[in-house]
């Protein structure tokens, strides 16, 4: 998909494109589904085929441009706002985020791998809800210089639920657009 020129004379890139699979957060009136996409955490409505049964809360579904490969969903229909949520997808959204952690932790590892200082009084381990200084600086030295090969020895070693942590934050940063620094847009909406 080609980027789109706006007034300002700036390229819009499609925040879409790239994304193929999504998990459900609640299913809205007339067919419509809300769901966050797994690769980069975005809100999106999209269509369900009629007929077919309903998917539960937290499932996979594919959205891609392989039409045949759709299942349950006809069509995207584009992004949605924290705001326009319902309060049952409100409060999905860091369970269903939780779940994405636990199938895919190489992204979010990489994050407990290589997470530093952010300023002379602050680690990045303190944006988790729960950690403070002395608990960031025991992360830091049981990481050590190779870091963890896995989520379930962070877990372990560290005594956390790393999954749920970073899903609560991020969360919160999905559903707060002013809060800094942004670990959704650090970790998975970078352009390489």
């Amino acid at each position: 998909m080609q980027p789109r020129r706006t007034g300002a004379g700036r390229e819009d890139v499609d925040p879409l494109e790239g994304e193929e699979w999504a998990r459900v957060l609640e299913h809205s009136g007339s067919g419509v589904i809300l769901a966050v996409s797994e690769n980069k955490l975005h809100l999106i409505r999209l269509r369900e085929r009629p007929g077919v049964e309903k998917q539960i809360i937290g499932s996979r579904v594919y959205f891609g441009s392989d039409v045949n490969q759709r299942e349950a969903i006809a069509e995207p229909l584009g992004m949605t706002r924290y705001r326009d949520l319902s309060n049952m997808s409100k409060g999905n959204l860091s369970v269903v985020i939780a779940e994405i952690i636990a199938d895919f932790p190489d992204a979010f590892l990489s994050f407990f791998n290589r997470a530093g200082n952010l300023s002379l009084k602050m680690h990045a381990f303190e944006l988790l809800s729960g950690i403070g200084p002395s608990k960031a600086r025991e992360m830091v030295s049981t990481r050590g210089r190779k870091g963890w090969k896995d989520i379930a020895s962070l877990d372990s070693s560290c005594s956390i639920d790393s999954a749920t942590l970073l899903a609560e934050r991020m969360a919160e940063e999905i559903s707060d657009t002013k809060v800094e620094p942004r670990l959704v847009d650090l970790l998975l909406r970078q352009e390489v």
